[in-house]
């Protein structure tokens, strides 16, 4: 029976995160899940990866990411040293900054579930070394201990999986170079939600056809795109309910790019439980 490993296992619920060096694990050997994310980094050695009957050798360089559930183990071989990183999504939830990043973590959850979660993520040297930097970074901070507006790891993590994500979504794992391409739409998309963004036309900027764009789109950003849209605009209008308090509903609709007030209402009804108003409400009543 595989065993549940927690954040609360490695007293670090109330970061979000956790990182550590190590040469062999007692747990890691046993078949087990998570419920957080995993980083897992080859500093020397190698260690074999398997999920079932798949399995993955991996060198010094080599990495893997894996989402909450998913059921592996890790073999150390000998000379071997890795760097696990374990943080949940609460580090990365739509209302920050870090929404693409959210957006990539939801797409590999996605994955999990048909079963297409990569063992191996094979880094070039340069991202080898960036992220050996990265994870080094990590651990000092988690040694200093600091209040959470005073810590850099979220930004660190962030950068770590952008890195993964450029790999992850490489040639061999999507059609083409795709994977590239759409981080970049991402990009694009976070930039310019407010406007009207046609698939048709996003896919022929970034050199995809159409139905390559609305196969892989989902992959990344872990929902179709007109989901993705709405949920950044939404999102938006969240914080200008609580910064503009004497706007009118009608007019932050249309700051997030909505030209009816009818659509923004159910949107903002369907990915929020609640009404504009109401939530403009509570947010009063919280003050």
């Amino acid at each position: 029976m595989p065993k549940l490993v927690t954040l609360k296992n490695l007293h670090a619920d109330n970061n979000h995160y956790h990182i550590y060096r190590t040469r062999r694990s007692k747990v890691a050997d046993q078949l087990h899940y998570h419920d957080y994310f995993q980083v897992c980094f080859v500093a020397n050695g190698e260690i074999i990866h398997a999920q079932g009957n798949r399995e993955e050798r991996l060198c010094a360089g080599d990495a893997f990411l894996v989402p909450p559930g998913f059921v592996h183990r890790l073999t150390f071989g000998k000379g071997a040293e890795i760097f696990s990183l374990s943080f949940d999504e609460f580090l990365f939830h739509p209302g920050f900054s870090y929404s693409n990043i959210y957006g990539f973590l939801t797409g590999l959850q996605k994955t999990a579930e048909e079963g297409n979660v990569r063992l191996r993520v094979m880094l070039d040297e340069e991202r080898y070394k960036s992220a050996h930097s990265i994870l080094e970074c990590l651990l000092r901070q988690q040694k200093e201990d600091l209040p959470a507006e005073l810590s850099a790891a979220p930004s660190l993590i962030a950068a770590l999986l952008y890195y993964l994500a450029q790999v992850y979504y490489s040639q061999d794992s999507v059609p083409g170079n795709s994977g590239a391409q759409l981080l970049q739409c991402l990009e694009y998309i976070n930039d310019h939600y407010k406007e009207e963004l046609s698939l048709s036309e996003l896919a022929k900027h970034f050199g995809m056809s159409r139905s390559a764009f609305c196969t892989v789109f989902p992959r990344l950003a872990g929902m179709p795109l007109h989901q993705y849209v709405a949920d950044k605009r939404i999102t938006e209008a969240q914080m200008l309910i609580r910064t503009k308090p004497a706007w009118k509903l009608s007019q932050i609709a249309a700051e997030v790019g909505y030209s009816d007030d009818s659509t923004f209402y159910r949107n903002f009804v369907k990915i929020c439980g609640i009404s504009p108003a109401q939530y403009r409400q509570r947010w009063e009543n919280r003050k």
